[in-house]
C-alpha cells in the first residue's frame, strides 16, 4: 500500500512539471469536475499597456526666380525696311509639395494575444464556483505635427518693349508668344491615422452542467481606455508674381509703312492646398461569442460588465488555467478553498510529507525484532 501511495505522488509531481512547460496560443480558464459542497473560484486578469508618441517637424522654403526675354530689340535710324521678329518667350515653374509629416499608427487591438475560453461545467451538487476574468486596455497615442512652408514664386516672360524709330523704309515688328506659367501644390500635409481597427480575438463564456443547488458566478469586466491626442499646425505662403509681356513696342517718325503683330500674352497661376491637417482614428473593441456548438450565435461588443450566471447537473475532478506558458492557476477538491502561493512551494511541501511517511512507515512498521540470544 505505502508503495502504490509513493508512486502515486512521484507520478503526480512528474505531470505537474509537464503541465508547467506546457504552451498554448489559446487561453483556456476552466472550473470543472469539483466534487460537491466544494468552494472553487478562479481570478484571472490580462493587463495590455501600450504608449506611441509621433512627433514631425518640417520647414520648407520654395524661392523661384525665372525670367525669360526675347523682347527690348531696337532697329532705329535705318535707311532702308526694316523687320524686328521676336521667337516666343515661356516661363514655367512649377512646386510640389506633398506627404509632408504623415504619422501612421498600425496599433492592433489590445485585447489578449489569443482567443480566451472560459468554463464552468460539471461540477458537484452545492458546490460554489466562481470565475472571475478581468481584461485592462490601455492605450496612450500622441500625434504631433509642424509644418511651414513658404513658396515665392517670380515668373517674367516677355517678348515685347522693342523699339523701330527714324527709319526711312518699311517698319514690321512681330513679337512671339509670351507665356508665364506657375504650378503650386501643397498636398497631404501634416496627416495623422490610428487605423487600429477591430480585435481579432474572442472571449467565450459557458456555464453548463454543474450539480443541483451549486452556485456559479462568472464576472467579466472589461476597461478598454484609450487617449488619442493630435495636434497639427500648418502655416502656408503662397507668394506669386506672374508677368507675361509681349507689348511695349515703338516704331515712331518713320518714312514708310508700318506693322507691329504682338503674340500672346498668356499668364497662369495654379495653387491646390489639399488635404492639410487631418487626423484619423479608430475605435476598435473584443469580441464575446458562445463556444462552439454551445448555443451559437453572432458575436457582441461588450458594453462593459457582464452579469452573473448560474446552471446545472454535477460531477466531481479539479480547477485549472492555463495561459501562454501552461501556468496552472490553483486546484480544490471537497470543503476547502484553493491552494495558494508558488507552485515550488507546494512541490516542496509534498516531498516533505512524502519524508516524513517514509519515517514513519520505517519507524513503526517493520515489525518487532527478534529477541538476542547468548551462548553460554
Amino acid at each position: 500500500m505505502f508503495k502504490k501511495i509513493i508512486s502515486a505522488i512521484l507520478s503526480f509531481l512528474v505531470f505537474g512539471f509537464l503541465v508547467r512547460t506546457s504552451y498554448a496560443e489559446q487561453i483556456v480558464i476552466e472550473v470543472s469536475g469539483n466534487g460537491g459542497g466544494s468552494d472553487n473560484s478562479v481570478q484571472f486578469t490580462s493587463n495590455n499597456s501600450s504608449t506611441v508618441d509621433q512627433s514631425n517637424t518640417a520647414d520648407i522654403q520654395n524661392n523661384v526666380s525665372s525670367d525669360v526675354n526675347t523682347g527690348n530689340n531696337q532697329a532705329s535710324s535705318n535707311t532702308s525696311d526694316v523687320t524686328i521678329n521676336t521667337g516666343d518667350a515661356n516661363s514655367s515653374s512649377t512646386i510640389n509639395n506633398n506627404n509632408i509629416n504623415s504619422n501612421n499608427y498600425d496599433g492592433a487591438c489590445d485585447c489578449p494575444s489569443g482567443n480566451v475560453s472560459a468554463v464552468i461545467g460539471d461540477n458537484g451538487a452545492y458546490s460554489n464556483n466562481a470565475l472571475n476574468l478581468g481584461i485592462n486596455n490601455n492605450t496612450d497615442v500622441s500625434q504631433s505635427n509642424s509644418a511651414y512652408i513658404t513658396n515665392n514664386v517670380l515668373n517674367h516672360a516677355n517678348s515685347g518693349y522693342n523699339s523701330a524709330d527714324n527709319n526711312n523704309g518699311d517698319v514690321v515688328i512681330i513679337t512671339g508668344r509670351a507665356g508665364a506659367y506657375i504650378k503650386i501644390s501643397n498636398k497631404n500635409i501634416n496627416i495623422n491615422v490610428d487605423p487600429s481597427g477591430n480585435g481579432s480575438s474572442i472571449i467565450s463564456l459557458l456555464i453548463n452542467g454543474n450539480g443541483a443547488g451549486s452556485v456559479n458566478l462568472a464576472s467579466l469586466i472589461f476597461n478598454n481606455s484609450l487617449k488619442y491626442t493630435s495636434s497639427n499646425i500648418a502655416v502656408l505662403f503662397n507668394n506669386v508674381v506672374n508677368e507675361a509681356n509681349t507689348g511695349g513696342n515703338t516704331a515712331n517718325y518713320n518714312n514708310g509703312t508700318v506693322l507691329i503683330a504682338t503674340g500672346d500674352a498668356v499668364s497662369i497661376v495654379e495653387i491646390a492646398n489639399e488635404d492639410i491637417n487631418g487626423s484619423t482614428v479608430e475605435l476598435c473593441a473584443c469580441t464575446i461569442a458562445p463556444p462552439p456548438g454551445n448555443g451559437g450565435g453572432d458575436p457582441v461588443v461588450p458594453p462593459g460588465t457582464n452579469p452573473p450566471s448560474s446552471g446545472g447537473n454535477g460531477g466531481n475532478g479539479g480547477s485549472s488555467i492555463s495561459q501562454g506558458a501552461g501556468s496552472v492557476l490553483g486546484a480544490a477538491i471537497g470543503n476547502v478553498l484553493p491552494a495558494t502561493g508558488g507552485y515550488l512551494l507546494l512541490l516542496m511541501t509534498i516531498l516533505c510529507l512524502t519524508i516524513l511517511l517514509a519515517g514513519g512507515y520505517l519507524r513503526f512498521g517493520s515489525g518487532i525484532s527478534p529477541p538476542l540470544s547468548y551462548a553460554i
